[in-house]
């Protein structure tokens, strides 16, 4: 063989090295998953310490081992506006790349239907990731305040503790009132739901609309099994299995705008403690935090810690939530005006 040809034979033998050389890393770079030494940050809407402080933590504990590529998961605090901050941020500034998502207050999407100031989302072009807890909201009255049932309502004044302008307590007591005409006499400006329960206690009050039931469960179970507090009505689209007694609100409406309105009110607890990304990301990168977002939540590890921290979890798809907001928007403008209008009374 000439040396022309040798020459020859090594470069093309060299070739096919460098070739395949730089064959292999792009064929495992193609296979690798996007999350593969990422970090996600998710970022919650209040100070630490609280509730949505808290569950997030314990979602970012665990949700690494079920994103392919076992990212790191970090908690980051933005608080503003009950959570109003992070939602205009994930829904305007945040990388739309699923390496950020934000755990908000579960009222806070709703407002962009009422008007509600300083909103710049639209909560139906999320991509809605999950929920931790879907929750139903309760009146419960005072053993000694002479209201028996929701009924009684319609015919007898009684005083009902609030908390500040925007809260539940405030806005479903005044939504319920517009709408079925009870009489509900709200006594504003109590600091949180902890002052109002002593306030009952003391005979101030005779009761209070728009408290979670899993905060009545896991904080005032005493007083429901020595009979001192009676859950009324339950603001809800179905039953919950504890109180398979108490009427929903929906139960009381008589008209089809009273039933919209009532649907819509109860709206909110359909999501839960809600997880969001921002608008655009891709399909295949939402479903991958979908699936992980609920394959932590069904895992034994998860549970039983969320247990031992007395948080409930009842799981809601990133699916079903947006198909609350798509039912929102079809509604008829004259159900959303008519909220508007009920909340401001």
């Amino acid at each position: 063989m000439s040396f022309s040809n040798w020459m020859r034979n090594v470069a093309r033998i060299a070739a096919c090295a460098v070739g395949f050389g730089l064959s292999v890393p792009f064929s495992l770079r193609a296979q690798e998953p996007f999350y593969a030494g990422k970090t996600i940050k998710l970022i919650v809407g209040f100070p630490p310490g609280g509730g949505y402080d808290v569950y997030a933590r314990l979602l970012a504990k665990h949700l690494p081992q079920h994103v392919p590529g076992n990212p790191t998961v970090i908690v980051t605090n933005m608080p503003g506006a009950g959570s109003l901050t992070l939602t205009n941020y994930i829904y305007n500034i945040a990388p739309k790349d699923g390496t950020e998502i934000g755990s908000v207050e579960t009222f806070i999407p709703f407002e962009a239907y009422f008007m509600g100031a300083g909103v710049r989302f639209h909560p139906a072009h999320f991509s809605w990731v999950g929920a931790l807890n879907s929750e139903m909201t309760t009146c419960a009255v005072w053993h000694g305040s002479g209201i028996k049932t929701f009924q009684d309502l319609f015919t007898n004044e009684a005083t009902f503790g609030a908390t500040g302008s925007g809260a539940p307590p405030v806005t479903e007591p005044k939504v319920i009132n517009s709408i079925l005409k009870t009489k509900m006499k709200l006594i504003q400006g109590y600091p949180g739901t902890s002052d109002i329960f002593l306030a009952m206690e003391r005979g101030e009050i005779d009761g209070v609309c728009g408290v979670g039931w899993t905060t009545l469960a896991s904080t005032r179970s005493e007083w429901f099994n020595q009979g001192k507090l009676r859950v009324i009505v339950q603001n809800a689209i179905e039953r919950h299995p504890s109180l398979p007694g108490a009427p929903l609100l929906l139960d009381f409406a008589t008209t089809a705008e009273q039933k919209g309105l009532l649907t819509l009110l109860a709206s909110p607890h359909r999501i839960g403690r809600p997880y969001l990304a921002p608008p655009g990301l891709l399909p295949d990168r939402l479903d991958v935090l979908r699936k992980a977002f609920e394959a932590t939540t069904l895992s034994k590890v998860f549970l039983e810690e969320a247990e031992k921290g007395k948080l409930a979890i009842n799981f809601v798809s990133g699916e079903k939530m947006g198909s609350v907001f798509a039912d929102i928007s079809m509604m008829d403008k004259s159900l959303i005006d008519a909220m508007i209008k009920a909340r401001s009374e």
